[in-house]
Order: C-alpha cells, then sequence, then structure tokens
C-alpha cells in the first residue's frame, strides 16, 4: 500500500488547531483591564509575602547555623558512625549553613528595599522571581556549589508561595524548575554528589525525590491556575456590571436632558400651558427611546457584553436625520448653536440599525456642544464611497488638542493599519483638559462598537481652533433586486 503523505497534513493542521486551542484556553482570556489589576495585586501581595517570608527565615532558618555554631561536638558524634571525618564535615555543613543564611537575608532585605521603589512597582515578577530563588533551596544549591555540598528543593515552599502569590502559574513553574534542574542535573554534572565521603545521591533516592517534587509542583501549579480562573470570572463579572451601569447613565442622559428643557421650556409660561400635538409627539417618541435603549442595554448584558445586538434593515439617513435635528432643535437654542444638514437627496438606503446610528448622531453632536463655547455650527454630511455611504458630523469649534492631527489620515473606505487617533475611541478616553467629572469617557467608544458592528469604520479629524469632523461608514442596503 502506497503511503500518503496527505494524511501528514491533516493530522498536522488538527493538531495545531488543538495546541491553539489549549493555548487560548490555559491564556485565560486575560483583558487589559484585568492584566492591569493583576500588576497591582501581585505588587500589593509580594509585599505581605515579602514579610512574611523574612520573619518565617529569621525564626527557623536561624536554627541550623546555631546548630552547628554551637552543638557542633553533637552533630558530629551523630556523624561518626557515617564517615571517618565527621569534624570536617562538620566544618563543610557549618560553613554553608551560615554562608546560605547570610546570602537569604541579604536577598529578602534587597527584595524589601526594592519593593518601595518605582522600579520594584513596575517589575514585580523580577522581586518574586528573587524571593522565590532566595527561599526555595536554588540560593542554597549555589552557596553548596561552593562548599561541595548537594543541597534538595524545599517542595514545601513550593506549596507557601502558590498559598502567598496565587497568581501566574507559569511564574511559579519558572521558580520550580530552576531550583529541580539544578538539583538533578547541574549538580550531578559538576560531580557534587558526596558530603565528604557519604553518599547523598543514588538511583532510588534521585527517583523518589523527583517524584515527589513531580506531585507538589503540579499541585501548586494547578491550584494557581484554578484560583486565578476565578479570579478572571469575578473581576470580568464585576467589570461587566460597572459598563452596564456606566452606559445606561450615558445613553439616557441624553434624551433626559432633551425632555427636561422642553418641559422647563413650557413652564417659562403662564399657569395654564398649552401643548401642540407636534410637541406630545416628540415628548412620547423621546420616551420610547428612552425605553429602547434600556431595552437594548439589557439584551447586550445578557449576552455578557460581547457586542452590540442590531436589528439591521434598510432605512433612509434622510429621514433619520431628520428626527434628530427635531430631537436637538433646543439644546441647539440654549447653545445658540444650529445645525446644517447637507444630505443629497438621492441618498441610497443604509443597511442599519436606526436606534443604535440614532445614538452614534447623539452622542457625537452631543459632545460637539458640550465641549465647544456657544454659537457653534454643526454640519451633518454623507457621500457614497463604493459599497458605503460616508458620514460626517462636523464642528466650527475649537478642535481636540489631543489628536495628532498633522499625520495623515485613512480615506474612509480603507483598511485601518496605523491610525493615531484612534485613542480617543478607548474606553473611559476624555480630554486631558476637560473637568466634567459627570461624564465617564464612554460615547466614543459605544460609537465605535456600534459602527463596527454595522461593519463600518470611524475616525476623526481635528485641527486647533479649526473644527471637528467625525465620519463613519455604513453599508449600502442591497437592492430588492
Amino acid at each position: 500500500m502506497a503511503f500518503d503523505p496527505t494524511f501528514l497534513k491533516i493530522s498536522g493542521r488538527q493538531l495545531s488547531r488543538r495546541w491553539t486551542q489549549l493555548r487560548q484556553h490555559l491564556s485565560l482570556n486575560q483583558s487589559s483591564d484585568y492584566l492591569k489589576w493583576r500588576q497591582t495585586f501581585l505588587y500589593q501581595r509580594l509585599g505581605f509575602g515579602l514579610w512574611v517570608a523574612l520573619g518565617c527565615h529569621l525564626i527557623a532558618g536561624s536554627y541550623v547555623p546555631y546548630l552547628f555554631a554551637f552543638h557542633g561536638d553533637q552533630v558530629a558524634e551523630s556523624l561518626s558512625g557515617l564517615t571517618d571525618n565527621a569534624a570536617a564535615v562538620v566544618h563543610q555543613l557549618k560553613g554553608a549553613a551560615i554562608t546560605n543564611f547570610f546570602v537569604t537575608t541579604v536577598l529578602m532585605v534587597l527584595c524589601l528595599l526594592l519593593h518601595k521603589t518605582q522600579w520594584g512597582r513596575r517589575h514585580p515578577t523580577v522581586l518574586f522571581l528573587i524571593l522565590a530563588c532566595s527561599v526555595n533551596g536554588f540560593s542554597n544549591q549555589i552557596v553548596g556549589t561552593f562548599y561541595h555540598i548537594p543541597a534538595e528543593p524545599a517542595p514545601m515552599v513550593f506549596l507557601a508561595l502558590a498559598v502567598l502569590l496565587p497568581l501566574r502559574w507559569r511564574l511559579h513553574l519558572l521558580s520550580q524548575a530552576l531550583p529541580v534542574i539544578y538539583f538533578g542535573v547541574v549538580l550531578p554534572l559538576l560531580g557534587i554528589t558526596h558530603v565528604g565521603d557519604i553518599a547523598t545521591f543514588d538511583s532510588i533516592f534521585i527517583w523518589a525525590t523527583f517524584a515527589n517534587l513531580a506531585w507538589v509542583c503540579v499541585i501548586c501549579n494547578i491550584g494557581v491556575w484554578v484560583y486565578e480562573r476565578l479570579q478572571i470570572s469575578e473581576f470580568e463579572s464585576r467589570r461587566q456590571q460597572q459598563l452596564l451601569l456606566h452606559a445606561v447613565s450615558h445613553d439616557l442622559r441624553n434624551p433626559v436632558t432633551g425632555t427636561l428643557m422642553l418641559l422647563n421650556n413650557l413652564l417659562l409660561g403662564g399657569e395654564k400651558v398649552s401643548l401642540d400635538r407636534a410637541v406630545i409627539t416628540r415628548m412620547a417618541r423621546s420616551q420610547e427611546q428612552q425605553l429602547q435603549l434600556i431595552n437594548s442595554l439589557l439584551e447586550v448584558h445578557g449576552q455578557n457584553l460581547n457586542g452590540v445586538s442590531l436589528q439591521l434593515r434598510s432605512l433612509s439617513l434622510n429621514n433619520l436625520v431628520k428626527d434628530i435635528t427635531e430631537d436637538f432643535e433646543l439644546r441647539l437654542k440654549q447653545a445658540q448653536g444650529q445645525m446644517v444638514v447637507s444630505l443629497p437627496a438621492d441618498l441610497p438606503l443604509v443597511s442599519a440599525d436606526a436606534l443604535q446610528l440614532h445614538r452614534v448622531y447623539d452622542n457625537l453632536i452631543a459632545n460637539a456642544l458640550q465641549y465647544n463655547p456657544p454659537g457653534l455650527c454643526v454640519t451633518l454630511n454623507a457621500s457614497q464611497q463604493g459599497d458605503y455611504l460616508c458620514c460626517t458630523v462636523s464642528d466650527n469649534g475649537e478642535g481636540i488638542r489631543e489628536l495628532t492631527s498633522d499625520r495623515p489620515q485613512p480615506t474612509p473606505n480603507q483598511q485601518i493599519q496605523t491610525a493615531p487617533n484612534q485613542w480617543i475611541f478607548d474606553r473611559y478616553s476624555r480630554g486631558r483638559d476637560r473637568q466634567q467629572s459627570l461624564h465617564l469617557g464612554l460615547g466614543l467608544n459605544i460609537c465605535k462598537q456600534i459602527i463596527e458592528a454595522h461593519g463600518g469604520h470611524i475616525d476623526v479629524e481635528s485641527d486647533a481652533n479649526q473644527g471637528t469632523t467625525f465620519w463613519f461608514t455604513l453599508p449600502i442596503a442591497p437592492s430588492p433586486e
């Protein structure tokens, strides 16, 4: 039977896919917010762990130097049945014990001093490795090499580190691998297998030691990995609840503000207020929009905020913009501004969600009115570019000083490779000179999520004292044919 090489290709692809899935599973889907929190948590827990380790070391670690220093004769007498040169062995062990106690103490004190510095805040993982190597037997092994004494790793320390610092299982694995490899590979290669003429290495001893170390390391790393998964799940749950609260407060603020302005304007009249049908219709539409926003946000939260829920249909951008201009009529009047609509009458229909697209326009126009002085002029425009409509919201205000507007901007239908202004669409991103504590920097991030869910792209161009232009693309609805 001829060998079929395609079998290896298929198996290779399957193996690669399984390996990718395993790596994604082991990566725990860590968000950038969680990584920042983990860095802070590791730094804070490391300070506690350093004091605990130093206290335990001073109490327990000083016993061995004390034993050799003041009871060396008793130790030599107990070793006399194992070796003919017990005094030399005791002297060798005494020197190694005192030196190791001094070296470990210096390393711990150094970690405590570095922990208080800015460098320590930025590199807590380095401090963790120094601490681990000083207490898990690795420093003892280095010292023992100079005294020709083979030293074993300390499995109980592996467990203690996993309890004190239950994060970064790969970091724990590295701190465990160093003393294990040094003990099982480096020391035999250096010929350090005896203390004096007492043999400490044999096949049964090696296998038993490595079996014990393997079980301890597996238990430690699995425990750290499971604990970190629980931490990620809890952290992401809290973050999603905060996002829902912030999104609800942000999206409901604009329609409530518009309704409140309308009611306050009516209260300026006499005792009896007469309402036109158009005014009541506008108020009802505003309340309906609030209800739709609440339902939409709850729906997104029910899907664990994995994306924006869209109800796509073919709609006219001219009709949508007309409704938006009516909603902003009173707010523009109060801000002494005006809105210019320059949409061509023959624009094709777009495939979009009317409510979500209304949120985009609402956020962009509200931001323009909020961050500019009175007398602003907001211009709405749109043009067809291939299979997309490029919609713009422009103003003649002060501009956004933080934007790097001197760099070249991509065209609306071009894939973004380097977009220097995209940071402004990040969550909680606000201008450095803005002091509005009630605004959380969610509006532009929501706009970006909505536009990208439609399959489009959003960006901004701005020059100092020459205004700002936000543009975004929407797919044109397919023809009925």
